[in-house]
C-alpha cells in the first residue's frame, strides 16, 4: 500500500479519536469522517509499518446515523469531528470509547453508564482561543487544521461568520477586534519569521461578562483605548487584558497577564458557589455539563455519610467550596501557591474559611499524611489531561481512603490510572458526560470503593 492509492473499503469499527477503521489485507486503515457500516472510496495519505491513514474521496454507502454537517468547514478545522453524526449516536460512540479504553487497559469487563447528554449541543463553549492570521489580504480568526498550524478561518475581516460552538456574543467581539486591527494597521503574528504583533485572541464568558485577552508578540497594544471604545459600543460587560508572549512556543498565554480595562478577575457563580476567574484560570468549557458533574459529585459525598473530603488537584477551589456544603472538612491540596491564594479568597467569599483547609504542596506527599489523620475520607481527583502522577496513585494505594471519585477528560489516562487503583478498589459507577458535543472529547465521572 502506497501514498496516493485509492481504495474502496467498508468501515468496520471506530478508532480512539472517533475516526472510522477499515482493514485491507490485514492492514488497518484510519479514515476520519466515516462511520461504522459505511462503504467509502478513500485515498491513502500516510503509510506506517502496521497501519495507514486515508482521506475520504466519496461516501458510496452512507450510514443511517450520518447527517449533513451544519458547518461547511467542520472537516477542515478539526474542531467538530462528530458534527456529521446524529447526536444520540455521538453519545453511544463516546460511551463505547470509555468502555473500550478501560477494558483494553485493564483486561476485564466494565459496566459504563449511558453518556449524559449536554443541554446545549451548540453555543456551549465559554472559552475560545483564536489564532489571528492574514489570508488573501484579509485578517482572519479561526482554528488550526488538524496536525498543523494553518488557520482555518471561521471569521474574516469585514465578513459575517461564526463557529457553531461559541457562546453568544463571542463573534461580535472577534469582529470588533479584527476591525480594530485593520484600522490601526496591526499585523498578526507569523511564527516562521517571528514577526507581527497579535498571536491569539482569548475570550472567556463568565455568566454574562467577558474576559478578553490579546496574546501579543510584544509588550503593549497600540491605541487600545480605541478598542475599548469599540467594545463598549457592543453594550457588553467586559474586561480587557494583554498577555505578552515573545517566545517561540506553542504555549498560548505568556507568563503574565496585564489588565488594560475593567477588573483583574471576573466573578461568577456555579451551584451557589461564587468564584473568581482570570484569563489564566482553568474552568470547564461547558457550564451546564460542569454543573451536572459537580452536582453528582456532591450527591455522592452526601450519600456516603463521610464527613471528610480531600480535594486533590484543587486549583482555585471551586469544587472545594461545593464540597463544603456536604462535608464537615474539605482538605484542598494544590501545588501552585497562587492557586492556593485564590482558593483562600474563594473560601472567605463563600463563608467557608472554617471548613476548607488549604494545603500548598505536592499531592503525592500531602495526601497520605491527610488520609492517615482521618478516620474516614473521600478523595476527589480532577487531574489534567495527562492523568495522575504515578506518585499520587502510589500514595492512594498506601493511604487507602474509603472512596475515590475521579473526574477525567481523557479516557486513555483514566484507564491507565484505573488499572493501578483496581489493586485495592472496585468501580462503583462509571458515567461519561458530553462536555464537548460534536467533538471527539468526553468527560467521565468514575467512582471507586475500597474492596
Amino acid at each position: 500500500m502506497q501514498v496516493g492509492d485509492i481504495l474502496t473499503v467498508e468501515i468496520t469499527s471506530v478508532g480512539m479519536d472517533g475516526e472510522g477503521v477499515a482493514r485491507v489485507d490485514g492492514v488497518v486503515v484510519f479514515i476520519s469522517g466515516t462511520l461504522i457500516g459505511e462503504t467509502v472510496k478513500a485515498q491513502i495519505t500516510q503509510v506506517k509499518k502496521n497501519f495507514c491513514f486515508a482521506k475520504v474521496i466519496k461516501i458510496l454507502v452512507p450510514s443511517v446515523d450520518r447527517v449533513e454537517p451544519e458547518c461547511k468547514i467542520c472537516f477542515k478545522c478539526g474542531g467538530c469531528e462528530n458534527l456529521h453524526i446524529k447526536y444520540q449516536k455521538q453519545l453511544e460512540i463516546k460511551r463505547l470509547h470509555v468502555k473500550n479504553c478501560l477494558e483494553k487497559q485493564c483486561k476485564r469487563e466494565f459496566c459504563v453508564d449511558p453518556t449524559v447528554a449536554s443541554p446545549k449541543r451548540v453555543g456551549y463553549r465559554n472559552k475560545i482561543q483564536v489564532p489571528i492570521a492574514y489570508q488573501d489580504g484579509k485578517l482572519v480568526g479561526g482554528y488550526f487544521a488538524p496536525n498543523s498550524h494553518k488557520v482555518v478561518a471561521f471569521c474574516k475581516q469585514g465578513e459575517s461568520g461564526n463557529c457553531l460552538l461559541n457562546s453568544d456574543g463571542m463573534q461580535d467581539i472577534l469582529d470588533v477586534f479584527l476591525n480594530y486591527m485593520a484600522q490601526e494597521g496591526i499585523s498578526p503574528y507569523d511564527e516562521i519569521t517571528h514577526s507581527g504583533l497579535v498571536r491569539h485572541l482569548v475570550i472567556r464568558k463568565v455568566d454574562c461578562k467577558f474576559a478578553i485577552c490579546a496574546v501579543i508578540n510584544g509588550n503593549s497594544l497600540p491605541r487600545y483605548n480605541r478598542l475599548i471604545t469599540m467594545l463598549n459600543a457592543l453594550n457588553i460587560q467586559f474586561s480587557l487584558y494583554i498577555s505578552p508572549n515573545t517566545r517561540r512556543t506553542n504555549v498560548i498565554l505568556g507568563e503574565k497577564v496585564v489588565t488594560l480595562y475593567g477588573e483583574d478577575s471576573l466573578q461568577g457563580e456555579a451551584l451557589g458557589v461564587k468564584y473568581l476567574v482570570s484569563p489564566q484560570s482553568f474552568m470547564q468549557i461547558n457550564d451546564e455539563v460542569r454543573d451536572m458533574i459537580y452536582s453528582r459529585v456532591g450527591e455522592i459525598i452526601k450519600d456516603s455519610g463521610i464527613d471528610n473530603v480531600i480535594d486533590a488537584y484543587s486549583g482555585i477551589g471551586i469544587m472545594s467550596n461545593l464540597f463544603a456544603k456536604y462535608a464537615n472538612k474539605v482538605y484542598a491540596i494544590e501545588i501552585v501557591p497562587q492557586a492556593i491564594a485564590n482558593s483562600q479568597v474563594l473560601a472567605k467569599l463563600n463563608g467557608n474559611s472554617d471548613k476548607i483547609i488549604n494545603i500548598c504542596g505536592d499531592c503525592a506527599q500531602e495526601l497520605p499524611r491527610v488520609v492517615a489523620s482521618l478516620d474516614k475520607s473521600i478523595v476527589v481527583l480532577d487531574p489534567p489531561r495527562k492523568g495522575c502522577d504515578i506518585a499520587v496513585l502510589n500514595a492512594l494505594l498506601s493511604a487507602l481512603p474509603d472512596e475515590i471519585i475521579y473526574v477525567s477528560c481523557n479516557p486513555a489516562t483514566l484507564a491507565r490510572d484505573a488499572q493501578f487503583l483496581l489493586e485495592k478498589y472496585e468501580p462503583a459507577s462509571i458515567t461519561p458526560y458530553d462536555m464537548f458535543p460534536n467533538t471527539k472529547h468526553v468527560e467521565t465521572l468514575a467512582r471507586f470503593k475500597l474492596k
